[in-house]
Formats: structure tokens, sequence, C-alpha cells
């Protein structure tokens, strides 16, 4: 979900109506009321971790677009990783087996600048 310049920023409705679902249809896969998600789309409130981790699920895409989309400040949040970057990344170093990738991606990048 790049946007250009003159596009406006996700929000959790058009997150939503992307999907072409009603309020009343994502409360009811959510199985949540009408109103919570109604409350969370005007800002209203914001969800539960959980109730958010649900929720970006069914709209398909990462937590942190949708804390953008919810207007939450992700500066400095680790941004999501495509899986063929990291496969990419590992076999530049020479990592070749799951059990040898490090916790952390971003332990990746520093080991492949250090190598550079």
């Amino acid at each position: 979900m790049n946007l250009s310049d003159d596009q406006e920023p996700e929000t959790l409705k058009t997150l939503r109506q992307n999907l072409q679902l009603t309020q009343e249809e994502l409360s009811r896969r959510l199985d949540l009321s009408f109103r919570t998600v109604g409350d969370w789309e005007t800002g209203k409130k914001l969800p539960r971790f959980d109730n958010a981790t649900t929720l970006s699920r069914e709209l398909g895409v990462s937590l942190r677009t949708l804390a953008k989309a919810m207007q939450i400040n992700v500066v400095g949040v680790p941004g999501d990783y495509d899986l063929i970057d990291l496969k990419r990344l590992a076999s530049e170093l020479g990592i070749e087996r799951v059990e040898d990738l490090p916790e952390n991606y971003e332990i990746l990048r520093r080991r492949r600048g250090q190598q550079n």
C-alpha cells in the first residue's frame, strides 16, 4: 500500500472499504459490536492489542500499517520485512540454515553493513 504524493493516507475506514466490507460485516468477523468498529474508525477509541492483531489479520495489513491508518505515530517502529529480502540478506552473509538466523532482522542488516 504505497502512496504517491497525491493520494490520501489510508484510514481504517478506507482499509475496510477496500475489502468491500461494511462496519457490520467486519464487526461480525471480529465478534465485536458494530459500535466498537465505528468508534475505531472515528478515532473515539483504539482497539486493544489482541483486537488490533485480529483486525490487521482480517484487513490483510501489518500492525504498523493499521497503526498508521489509525493516526498512531509509528516513527522509529521497525517496518515489516519481506521474506525474499530476508533470504537475500541471509544468502549474502552465507547463512544457509534457518537455525543460524539471528532473532532480529536488524542484526542481519548490521552484519551486511560490516562486511561492505
